[in-house]
């Protein structure tokens, strides 16, 4: 068993070593953000958005001048007011110190509060909304984040944007807008992987967002490239990895990047590298998540589970022909388009191009029959 720390990661974001290349990407948001242009950032449910927007924020925190980072995380965000604490919340990225937050803060804000966890020792300031109307609290927030602006360029993206589509208040997106739209010191990237919903929200000429951003779908990594990456990581360790070994990952993985780390992650614990290893491994992560897929799916109607799997067995092209239905027991285009809807509410189906399942260990397990 190999004692050095294992370089691969599959439950967090990643950065430095860790990160597979994205060269070409980083140039570009680095080109984009560092003249304050607008970026919406979209593709696939873990396919390292969030890891390429943190290996960028390190790049401009260290370029001069200096331009401070903030990287606020709206996901499962649900009204205006959560919003606000979220941005809020995501300030301390920017001014470490308490008194200097609150005294900026103070500027904009009518009321502050203030919180202490002694269990992680960390000092939090919140705006105490109370009964206030989201209105003047979001030009507080915004007007405070131009004014630290005018002191340092400063970047901010907000991760999972399409969440605030679903908040009650429809001019929520107009007020937000009609602040971004003035702040020229400031660069902003719209990040997410509903992408049906982000394209809407920037492509659509009614809404607020409408061509706010520079588009920048985030597209696969290529083979090679992943071969390189994780042949470095295990050549630094004085270890070896065959390439056709990596070839095949990347492949069962259909380039994935979260998939691929988690593979590679399992295989640095075993003493000999092949093929055989590698479906152990892939049977092995089965088995671990087989309770998981196996609720998912009892949790699904008849139609849903037959539109599931003509998803995974079409790769979610041409599927409201009368022989594509057929191969899974449907009647009616209208039933598949149904049960798409549902499949798309709840995440575990989204449209890029084609309809994709998001999961692909949950694809895999859908065509093998298992359930």
């Amino acid at each position: 068993m190999p004692s050095s720390p294992n370089p691969f990661s599959y439950t967090q974001t990643v950065t430095g070593k860790a990160f597979c290349n994205r060269q070409q990407e980083q140039q570009d948001l680095l080109r984009y953000l560092q003249t304050s242009q607008n970026v919406l950032l979209y593709s696939h449910r873990r396919h390292g958005k969030t890891s390429l927007i943190r290996q960028v924020f390190e790049t401009l925190k260290k370029s001069r001048p200096r331009i401070d980072t903030m990287l606020v995380n709206l996901y499962g965000t649900l009204t205006e007011r959560e919003f606000i604490e979220a941005v809020f919340k995501a300030m301390g990225q920017i001014e470490s110190r308490t008194d200097r937050l609150m005294k900026l803060a103070g500027n904009f804000m009518k009321s502050i509060r203030y919180s202490y966890d002694p269990v992680t020792q960390s000092h939090t300031i919140f705006p105490d909304l109370g009964a206030t109307e989201i209105k003047p609290a979001l030009d507080g927030l915004m007007e405070m984040l131009a004014a630290y602006s005018d002191k340092r360029r400063l970047v901010v993206a907000f991760d999972e944007f399409q969440e605030i589509a679903a908040y009650s208040k429809n001019d929520f997106e107009k007020q937000l807008r009609s602040h971004i739209q003035n702040q020229g010191n400031i660069g902003y990237v719209f990040s997410g992987s509903q992408t049906h919903l982000l394209q809407r929200m920037f492509n659509d000429y009614d809404r607020a967002f409408y061509q706010q951003a520079q588009s920048y779908p985030l597209g696969k990594i290529e083979t090679p490239d992943f071969v390189a990456w994780a042949v470095t990581l295990f050549k630094e360790q004085k270890r070896a990895i065959p390439e056709a070994v990596v070839e095949d990952i990347v492949l069962r993985c259909e380039h994935h990047p979260m998939y691929i780390q988690q593979f590679l992650y399992h295989l640095w614990d075993e003493p000999h590298l092949d093929g055989a290893v590698v479906d152990r491994v892939e049977q092995r992560i089965f088995r671990r998540r087989r309770l998981e897929f196996i609720n998912l799916w009892d949790s699904l109607t008849q139609n849903q589970k037959k539109t599931l799997r003509l998803i995974a067995l079409k790769e979610g092209r041409d599927l409201f022909g009368a022989v594509a239905l057929q191969m899974v027991g449907l009647n009616r285009a209208s039933q598949a388009t149904r049960a798409i809807e549902a499949l798309l509410a709840r995440e575990i189906v989204e449209k890029n191009e084609r309809y994709h399942i998001q999961d692909i260990l949950l694809k895999k397990w859908v065509l093998s029959g298992l359930q």
